[in-house]
């Protein structure tokens, strides 16, 4: 499963940069974030495709 990550260290960052420097930072953890969504997503529809194929092996 995917790991969480901790806010502390970012805000610590973001809080005594400049405005430019915030927007930027911000952008690249929101794509982190999508990225992050997206490969879970993929993570469990690849488990619900294998349970799937699991039970259709059982029942001839």
């Amino acid at each position: 499963m995917l790991r969480r990550r901790r806010n502390h260290q970012f805000k610590r960052n973001t809080k005594y940069t400049s405005p430019n420097r915030r927007r930027v930072m911000m952008k690249n953890a929101h794509r982190k974030m999508l990225l992050r969504h997206r490969i879970f997503a993929l993570i469990q529809m690849e488990e619900q495709r294998d349970a799937k194929t699991a039970t259709a092996v059982v029942q001839p």
